[in-house]
């Protein structure tokens, strides 16, 4: 080639063909590469033949631009060539991600040779019409239809020392339209020749008037321009040079490639698909990001200049990964307490990041919890947060909440536990993955960080409570480190912030076998809570003192129109610690009856502080280790009971009338107990017919007696009141033929919780 630009990356090239060579894994998909490479250098050269001369700065421009890609392409491919075999096959599909990435970085080359021929076709034409209205002022005499041949001298092109003469605008545009070039081997760049070949057509457009749709895309594009650039530097891809893959796959931080700006890490977000999109996208994004600066929000260093053709912003977080990684690898590796000031310093960070922009942003508390809600954290090199940007979507949403920005920060982190923050017990026997070890720790991290982050409405007070439990630095040093906290300092630090710590729950027990206040443990490896030992009553014994109180609730359900209906009872006490449950039982009908009897200790902190600060003498005294220590909070049982109607109704027939089969003088009593064909046995609900009158349809009123005390046996009865009984005599059952009804208990369970610490909390 002649052109001198053009040469510098026709050189490169042949580098690039030339390491191919040396390419074993993947050197088909190098090939194409280099043969679209190929394919748009050929293309320039076959439209731009005998015509380097006249050739506008913006094309030599994009021919440095694209000279710039293939020296990327080039030593990506050397270094690919300079790797043992073995490593470029255990890399085979890193190293096609990457050729994709170049396919589109080859696009973009070859839209901006088109955007930048518009551009001064565009700048052409304007040009030309202010030397049309010049030339008809000097030459008002002159005869119509005269042709002139004025000339007029440009500056200098960077490659030539000579004048260069152009002619006016028709013979500029009048630009013949050579064939391209055939390219040697499999691949053909299609939708690249398709690109570069309307550079030329552009000008064939320009002499035939119709440019108007073109231009149109030119405007279009200076629509989503940034004007206000606020000190942010624009650059061209070509000035980004890519290291490896995205490894994010959604969110907005997708498609996420690190690299060098300059001599800088940072990372690129591109933004894809269609153009008018993805503008929207880009634009609405550099001018949030131009307004914030917070350590906990994206840091953009600067974005795409007017000449990309896909738009990207560049952001200073670099290394990012997912902030369920971090916490992983810390409950893989760090303390217990590390982990939970880990999640801590999430919650606080967020909703700093969050307070300040709604600040910046003017948001209401409803739309500052969509952006919350709806926002994808990183975390980067850094190790601090990072919250991106919500979706466009969201600031279209019209959201109601019965909760507050503090409970949606909270529901965040909370999720991001391997448990999704739940657990109900220290060990769960179901899981054959987990190490016992692990399991003990998750657990014991969702029972803290459920005490520990704030989920009150009441911002304030959120941010004492973190104050409180986070660090102990002082105060008025804004700046300095969190101090560390050990596992028992921060227990403690949430006891006196009134945090409440739930307590385990199991809820299969013996039943009528613990009561509140039993301490004890379970033996190594055991979970059977029938081979409970228990070493004391701490209540009973006076060691400890513990506000408890009884609570009883009651329900009955039944299957009603393919639905199984529930319905709460209310008791009514009776003396002696009885309670009373009205069971009301229509005809027919089969209902279960649960009832629920708990003795509770009131304040649960003081159970976990008792542990806390007298466990390790309690287990020195009862030779155990502390940790396995468990005081029981809670103890209750669930009884279980049948109750069943015996009656069945009559119903007359659907196909008949009640008047064609009402006797005179009422029912007789064959007609009362139906034969077949005319009465029968039908079930509510099916429409059948009318119920036949004189049936006792009414519903029946059953008693059902309960109490805590395990000696006390419960019972039903159809009185409101229990008969007494001497010691060891039964209650009386119902009589199933005088009240038509079978009532009997179907089983009793135990159920309890219970507090337990972890060997941290005994730590030194």
């Amino acid at each position: 080639m002649q052109f001198p630009p053009a040469q510098a990356a026709a050189g490169v090239l042949l580098l690039v063909f030339e390491t191919i060579q040396k390419v074993e894994a993947n050197r088909d998909g190098c090939y194409r590469l280099a043969e679209r490479c190929l394919a748009i250098l050929m293309d320039i050269r076959d439209h731009m033949m005998d015509r380097w001369d006249s050739a506008p700065p913006s094309l030599i421009k994009a021919l440095s631009k694209f000279e710039g890609t293939l020296q990327s392409i080039h030593d990506f491919m050397k270094q690919e060539a300079q790797l043992k075999w073995s490593v470029r096959l255990m890399r085979k599909a890193s190293v096609e991600l990457a050729l994709k990435q170049y396919h589109a970085a080859l696009d973009d080359a070859a839209r901006s040779f088109q955007i930048a021929t518009l551009i001064n076709i565009h700048l052409a034409v304007e040009d030309a019409n202010a030397r049309s209205k010049a030339s008809k002022t000097a030459h008002a005499g002159e005869v119509e239809g005269g042709s002139s041949n004025r000339v007029s001298t440009l500056p200098l092109p960077p490659y030539t020392s000579e004048p260069v003469a152009m002619s006016d605008v028709e013979n500029l545009c009048s630009s013949p339209s050579p064939e391209s070039a055939t390219v040697h081997g499999s691949f053909t760049g299609t939708g690249t020749r398709s690109t570069i070949s309307s550079i030329s057509s552009s000008y064939e457009i320009l002499s035939n008037g119709s440019m108007d749709s073109d231009l149109s895309v030119v405007s279009e594009m200076e629509d989503y321009r940034i004007t206000e650039h606020h000190g942010f530097p624009q650059y061209h891809q070509s000035q980004f040079h890519m290291k490896g893959k995205s490894r994010i796959k959604s969110g907005w931080w997708a498609g996420g490639i690190e690299g060098d700006l300059e001599g800088r890490k940072s990372l690129m977000l591109r933004y894809e698909g269609g153009r008018r999109d993805a503008m929207k996208r880009w634009m609405r994004d550099v001018k949030a990001l131009q307004n914030v600066y917070h350590p906990n929000l994206p840091q953009m260093i600067g974005y795409s200049n007017d000449e990309t053709p896909t738009p990207f912003i560049l952001l200073a977080n670099v290394q990012t990964r997912l902030p369920q990684a971090m916490l992983l690898d810390a409950i893989k590796n760090a303390s217990l307490a590390e982990c939970t000031q880990l999640l801590l310093r999430f919650y606080r960070d967020t909703l700093d990041a969050a307070l300040y922009l709604q600040r910046q942003r003017s948001l209401s508390d409803s739309k500052l919890q969509d952006y919350v809600e709806h926002a994808d954290y990183r975390i980067d090199a850094q190790q601090t947060v990072v919250m991106g940007l919500p979706p466009p979507e969201v600031d279209n949403f019209e959201s109601w909440r019965n909760y507050g920005l503090g409970d949606s920060i909270r529901n965040i982190y909370l999720h991001i536990l391997p448990n999704r923050g739940y657990a109900r017990e220290p060990v769960d026997a179901r899981n054959q993955i987990e190490t016992v070890e692990r399991q003990v720790k998750i657990s014991h991290l969702a029972v803290l960080a459920r005490a520990l982050l704030p989920g009150t409405d009441d911002l304030e007070v959120v941010k004492k409570r973190l104050q409180r439990v986070v660090s102990a630095e002082d105060e008025e040093d804004e700046e300095a480190e969190p101090a560390h906290m050990s596992l028992r300092q921060i227990r403690k630090a949430a006891f006196a912030a009134e945090l409440e710590h739930e307590p385990w729950h199991r809820n299969t027990v013996p039943p009528h076998k613990f009561s509140v206040g039993d301490l004890g443990y379970l033996p190594q490896s055991c979970d059977d809570w029938n081979d409970f030992v228990v070493l004391c009553n701490v209540l009973q014994e006076g060691t400890f003192n513990l506000d408890t109180f009884n609570h009883a609730t009651g329900r009955q359900g039944t299957w009603a129109n393919h639905f199984y209906e529930r319905q709460d009872i209310t008791p009514f006490e009776l003396p002696g610690g009885i309670n009373a449950w009205p069971v009301v039982v229509p005809p027919e009908a089969e209902h279960d009856v649960y009832v629920f009897q708990e003795t509770v200790a009131s304040r649960l902190n003081q159970a976990w502080s008792y542990l806390l600060n007298a466990g390790t003498a309690l287990a020195q005294h009862h030779n155990v280790k502390p940790e396995q220590l468990i005081l029981v909070t809670r103890v209750g049982t669930e009884q279980r009971f049948k109750v069943r109607d015996l009656r069945k109704i009559q119903y007359w027939p659907a196909s008949t009338t009640t008047q064609s089969h009402r006797p005179m003088g009422g029912f007789s009593g064959h007609q009362q107990h139906g034969f077949p064909g005319h009465f029968g046995h039908q079930h509510f609900g099916t429409g059948a017919g009318m119920p036949v009158h004189g049936q006792d349809l009414s519903p029946r009123m059953l008693y059902l007696f309960t109490s805590s005390d395990k000696h006390y046996q419960a019972h039903f009865s159809d009185k409101p009141f229990p008969t007494p009984l001497r010691a060891g005599e039964k209650p009386a059952e119902l009589n199933p033929h005088a009240i038509k009804c079978f009532a009997y208990p179907n089983g009793t369970y135990g159920f309890l919780d219970y507090v337990q610490l972890h060997a941290e909390d005994f730590a030194d």
